[in-house]
């Protein structure tokens, strides 16, 4: 079982923004997706997560073409947390989250449940009652990454193994402690059995916490494979057009 994009093209009219990209999620995997501003990541990520189609090229997710899923199969199957979240009513916490158990045929005490396990997992528990409103932006992301969660949580160990998680800067909004707070999360996630695929800016913490890492540079690919061989100060100085001393400053310090 994989998610994979496979020789994908993008392109909005005469403008190419991704070239022959592939990029392969897997069960218990947490992928991570670097490089510099406008170098495709978002856009890799929407076609990953189906949101986009690529112009050429082909996305598989567990074997299965995206396009031969209905809607509602593709919502049992993955889960997505874009970098931009704002509520656009007033909910409360517990109520946002529990939208993300709504493409499953739950029982109603089923449903509180996930949902009181998806805050737990954030430490956001305390928050369930809160409306969305009143929340810190670092509370409010930890809220709909909980909503995100809740959509792939499931209980026989053998189907999480077909499910992922897709998070475009989960972290870009958090305090040092919040982030690694929130990587910790997500490396749990991926050791659980969900392929877990996020697009990230903290080097270090791609480095410290992901399994492989594909680095994009102008709409290409340019590295990709176990994170502390790809994330050397050589390969991202050239990725990120700088020095070598100032590389060694991110990935230490970030």
């Amino acid at each position: 079982m994989s998610l994979l994009l496979k020789n994908a093209n993008y392109a909005i009219g005469n403008k190419e923004l991704l070239f022959n990209i592939s990029i392969t999620g897997e069960p218990g995997k947490l992928i991570t997706i670097v490089g510099p501003n406008g170098a495709g990541k978002s856009t890799a990520l929407k076609l990953m997560s189906g949101d986009l189609l690529p112009t050429e090229g082909s996305i598989f997710i567990n074997k299965k073409n995206i396009n031969a899923y209905e809607a509602i199969e593709l919502a049992r199957l993955r889960s997505v947390l874009p970098q931009h979240t704002s509520p656009a009513f007033e909910l409360k916490v517990w109520e946002l989250v529990r939208l993300g158990r709504a493409p499953f045929d739950d029982s109603e005490s089923q449903r509180i449940e996930y949902v009181h396990e998806a805050l737990q997992s954030v430490d956001a528990l305390h928050l369930a009652d809160r409306d969305l409103l009143t929340l810190s932006g670092g509370e409010k992301q930890r809220v709909f990454l909980a909503k995100a969660l809740a959509q792939i949580f499931i209980k026989n160990p053998d189907e999480k193994k077909q499910k992922y998680l897709l998070l475009d800067e989960p972290t870009a909004s958090l305090d040092l402690k919040q982030s690694h707070a929130v990587m910790e999360i997500l490396r749990r996630t991926a050791d659980s059995g969900i392929g877990v695929i996020l697009v990230i800016h903290d080097l270090a913490a791609a480095k410290r916490y992901g399994d492989t890492v594909f680095i994009l540079k102008n709409g290409r690919l340019t590295h990709s494979g176990d994170s502390k061989d790809v994330l050397t100060f050589e390969n991202i100085a050239e990725s990120f057009d700088i020095d070598s001393e100032t590389a060694q400053a991110f990935l230490t310090l970030n």
